[in-house]
Order: structure tokens, then sequence, then C-alpha cells
């Protein structure tokens, strides 16, 4: 089958791999459709590996060497493992990616996100971003008719901008701040949108502002004092940041009002001070948010996008595997991308 294959910063080849194993007990094989990228993936090609375990097996995985990347696919189930029920060969499905034990504390707490053995296809082992790729069916959602596949691959980062409203505890109906409207920005725009939530966009990118405000910002505003400001002024209690920039952080924490709380999405690539000081006297919660639980924000995700295509507002460009590092990776590295760029492995 073909496949791209991450060797190293800036050496990822598409070339003829052998299949994958045929499914094990409560696996599926799919045949890939797509395969969006994020920010991560574009880190791990330029600068990596941090993730991938290239030179040392992974604890979890136990993957080590060469791999194929990408963890947003969808496909369609082209073989069953045994004890798979729910999901027949021909299902189409969305991943999550990530793998849970299910027995460790976290697992039987229902947050499988923090699982003791937890790994990322396409980030920790082979993932999406080739022909067939063998995964758990628990780690699957079945997607209805009405969602189309260019939907449907927008699912699990959907599914983590969801997991970030879960956390900040906002109800449906109430406002939320959003700093950083970029990749998984835009979707925590459409993701608020989705349980009718006012949100108040700051970015410095005017065209992704624009984008914020067609998913269905109230207001999308730069991240300058002015801005800052005005949205200071509104004293919403929850803000999500998203920029993964240490003044991004640094403005959240300022924006969200005591007995607020902040949200801390994005990954900075450096530590970040903030004045712990305020968020002390003022009682500002410090909230992180990682990954989802697949069992319960991807089906939510896929719900979402079925209700509402939002791929032409977030999706830049689609282009074959062959093309992936000229036309996905490197613009993407370079800050060439306005929106997600997705793969098709049809």
């Amino acid at each position: 089958m073909r496949a791209a294959v991450y060797h190293g910063p800036r050496d990822v080849r598409v070339t003829s791999v052998p299949e994958p194993r045929g499914p094990g007990r409560g696996e599926v094989m799919l045949r890939v459709a797509l395969c969006g990228l994020c920010g991560t993936d574009g880190h791990e090609y330029a600068h990596g590996p941090s993730m991938i375990p290239l030179e040392r097996r992974h604890p979890a995985s136990g993957h080590q060497g060469p791999m194929i990347p990408g963890h947003e696919f969808t496909g369609v189930i082209e073989q069953c493992g045994q004890d798979v029920t729910g999901l027949p060969e021909g299902t189409r499905v969305v991943a999550g990616a990530g793998h849970w034990c299910g027995s460790c504390p976290p697992c039987r707490a229902g947050r499988t996100n923090l699982c003791r053995n937890y790994y990322t296809y396409g980030l920790n082992t082979h993932g999406g971003l080739a022909e067939y790729v063998t995964v758990p069916a628990a780690m699957c959602t079945a997607v209805p008719d009405s969602c189309p596949d260019d939907s449907a691959v927008l699912a699990q980062p959907m599914a983590i901008a969801l997991h970030a409203l879960n956390r900040s505890g906002a109800a449906p109906g109430e406002p939320v701040v959003i700093i950083g409207a970029g990749g998984i920005g835009s979707l925590l725009v459409a993701a608020a949108a989705s349980r009718d939530m006012p949100t108040h966009v700051l970015d410095l990118s005017p065209e992704r502002l624009r984008t914020a405000l067609a998913l269905g910002a109230a207001t999308a505003r730069t991240a300058d004092s002015e801005g800052l400001g005005a949205v200071a002024e509104a004293r919403v209690p929850t803000v999500v940041e998203a920029s993964g920039t240490a003044s991004g952080l640094r403005s959240a924490l300022a924006l969200t009002p005591p007995g607020g709380r902040t949200v801390m999405l994005g990954l900075p690539s450096a530590p970040a001070e903030i004045d712990v000081r305020r968020a002390v006297i003022s009682e500002i919660d410090l909230v992180s948010s990682s990954a989802h639980v697949c069992a319960t924000d991807l089906p939510e995700a896929v719900q979402a996008l079925t209700r509402r295509r939002i791929s032409p507002l977030v999706v830049d460009r689609t282009v074959a595997l062959e093309d992936v590092v000229a036309m996905a990776l490197e613009p993407l590295v370079e800050r060439q991308l306005p929106g997600k760029a997705v793969i098709s492995l049809r």
C-alpha cells in the first residue's frame, strides 16, 4: 500500500509499505479516505521527533523506528476482528486516534484521555496517512450518510474543542472568550456555536477573524490593546487560550474576571510565566484540557459536523498523498496555510 513515512526532521517519504496486520480481537481495519494535518504534525515534521518513537521504543505502543503519521482520519471498515459489534464491514467511521487500556484508575473514572498506557495513532505508532490502518473499534464512531467525508475528517479535532468546552464548565448558551483562531481555535468557535454559546474571539490575523465571524463568533477583534480592552469590559467568566503562545496565556489570565476560569488548551513551545498572584487573589480557576474522551466527545463532534458543514470555512486545501510534503507539510510549517490541510487517500 502507499503511505507517508516519517524518517526524521523534514524527511517524510511517500512510498510502498506492507499493509497493516489484520485486525485482532476488538479491532477493525480501515480503508482511509481522508486524513487531516494539525500543528502537532507540522512540529514533528520540522522539529521532531518529539512524540514519534523514532529512536526509542514507545512504552505503550511498542513502536520504534520510521512511522506513518496522521491522527485525524476517516474511512470505511474493510475488515472486522473478533468481538466487534455494532460496526459491520462497510461502515463509514471516524477514529479518535487515542488508545486507552480501559483498566487503569483514569480509565475506570471515564477519563480515558489520561490513561496510564495511552498512545496516539499517527504520533506514537502508525497512523492514517496510508491507504489502510488497523485501530481499536472502540476508538471509532459511525458517520451518518448525511455527513460527507470532508466534514467527518474534522471530527477528531472538533472533539478536542468540545472537550475543552466541557472542561471549562460553561453551560450551553453561556459566553466564552477564545484567544487564538487557528486550527483548533476556529473549531472551538464552531463547537461553541453548536451549543449556542456566544464567542468573543481575539487573534492577530484579519483572515482568521473573518473566518471566526463566519463560523458564528459574536465578536472578532485584533488581539491588541484596544481589542483586549473591549473584551475585558465584557467580563466574560470563561476564557479559553488556544494560541499556544506565552502572550496568549498571559492575556487569557488578564481577561478572566474574579471567580472566572482560564482554560489552557494551546501548547506553548516553551515555559510561560503568568501572574499567579492575580489568579490567587481573584480566585481564578486555572484548568487544562488535553485531547478528548472518545466515548462522549467524538459522537458529539460527529453530530455537530452533521448538522452544519463547516469544512469550506476551515479547510484550506485537500491534496493527494504524493503531495503531502510540498503542498501540505511545508506550507504548514512555513505558516502559509490560512486553514487546515487535508490529505486524500482515495
